[in-house]
């Protein structure tokens, strides 16, 4: 079962037109589900937790984070 997805989409506007990318990963630690997202060059991002009632509802809203990014022109870059 995966416990991380990490997706990248390049950057809108001048710092897309430069190469650079947004990242967003999404990790399930037990009922805690933690996004961290930002500048893909950086490496200060902002970091969300949600504590969630069961293991398994931690990774359907993983998933549903994960598909929403996937939606708006992420790209899975890797899952562990």
């Amino acid at each position: 079962m995966n416990k991380k997805w990490c997706l990248l989409k390049t950057s809108d506007g001048e710092r897309g037109t430069n190469g650079k990318q947004k990242v967003y990963e999404v990790i399930v630690d037990g009922t805690k589900v933690i996004t961290v997202w930002g500048m893909a060059e950086k490496t200060q991002r902002q970091t969300a937790v949600k504590q969630v009632y069961s293991e398994s509802y931690a990774r359907q809203l993983a998933f549903i984070k994960v598909q929403e990014k996937l939606d708006k022109g992420y790209e899975l870059a890797y899952a562990v």
